[in-house]
């Protein structure tokens, strides 16, 4: 006998209905409301943070002012501002990786009347024998681009033009192996930047991913056969400031990036036991010989896409 059943003898049947069935309905119901209210509360906060991280490039850079020491020409160029951008990690291959801003976009001073582009730390320390070179074979068919005083920031496209002109500057005044392997280095580092910067939801990315890629390994590769050729013909420091130790990590990368595991691991010893070697260059050592044993160790080679930045 239920508690209702006194009900069917008035043509009504609640025996199987549920006493707190209406109660339950309506406290889901505002759980449900609840809930959905509280995602959409939260999805707001973090629309704000992301807004809020948003970056604002333009406020950590300054236009510097530059005389061309090759033709004479005043012109800015931007840097970033001291101490606003700091190093947060390193890739496998020394690439900085900075923040809030990547600073890496920064580091070419280019003359925007005749073409002559450099590191800013060199800018100004060309010969006479070079600026001649520079205004026959580069200002001679260059296309000034006055709007460069305009720009608030570079691009990574506008970068990479800029370390371009600074590679041909350096290869038509026959410029250190090492300071040309160092710039493929440093315009794989950008694309890299980029590649990183490419939206997955965006139509064509894998294309572009691609693109990136492979302009990434190019480079990587022409840093590889420059550095190698410079570490038996240059002495240290090489490119401003890298001794020995350096050089060798960047190559026994370099060559752990295109999969010559052998010829990476030939490389890592002296770093390994020396003790003038930097503990960081000595850390990065270590790390990369276990990965390079631990693909050893696994028989799985792993594809180009597959190695680690």
């Amino acid at each position: 006998m239920g508690i209702l059943s006194g009900l069917k003898s008035m043509g009504i049947d609640l025996k199987n209905d549920d006493l707190y069935e209406d109660n339950k309905s309506s406290k889901e119901a505002e759980a449900a409301a609840a809930a959905k209210a509280s995602a959409v509360e939260e999805a707001k906060r973090k629309a704000e943070e992301a807004k809020n991280k948003q970056v604002n490039e333009e406020e950590y850079l300054l236009a510097k002012s530059y005389t061309c020491p090759v033709c004479d020409g005043t012109f800015k160029s931007l840097t970033v501002k001291a101490n606003r951008a700091r190093v947060v990690d390193m890739d496998l291959d020394l690439r900085p990786v900075f923040d809030p801003i990547d600073s890496l976009k920064y580091n070419i001073v280019s003359c925007p009347k005749c073409g002559y582009s450099a590191f800013a730390r060199i800018f100004p320390n060309i010969i006479a024998s070079q600026k001649k070179v520079v205004r026959e074979k580069i200002s001679s068919t260059f296309k000034p681009d006055p709007s460069i005083n305009d720009k608030k920031v570079y691009t990574y496209e506008e970068s990479l033009g800029r370390y371009e002109l600074a590679l041909a500057t350096a290869m038509r005044t026959v410029s250190k192996t090492s300071e040309k392997a160092y710039l493929c280095l440093m315009m794989s580092w950008i694309i890299r930047g980029q590649r990183k910067t490419l939206n997955k939801d965006e139509e064509g990315y894998a294309a572009k991913l691609e693109e990136y890629r492979s302009a990434e390994r190019e480079l990587q590769q022409n840093a590889l056969e420059g550095f190698a050729y410079a570490r038996q013909t240059e002495g240290y420091p090489m490119c401003g400031s890298m001794d020995q130790f350096t050089v060798d990590y960047i190559i026994a990368a370099l060559y752990y990036k295109s999969r010559e595991f052998d010829k990476s691991l030939k490389m890592l010893p002296d770093i390994l036991v020396s003790a003038s070697a930097s503990k960081r260059i000595k850390d990065k050592a270590h790390d990369l010989k276990d990965k390079i044993m631990a693909i050893k160790q696994s028989g799985n080679i792993p594809e180009p896409d597959e190695i680690e930045d």
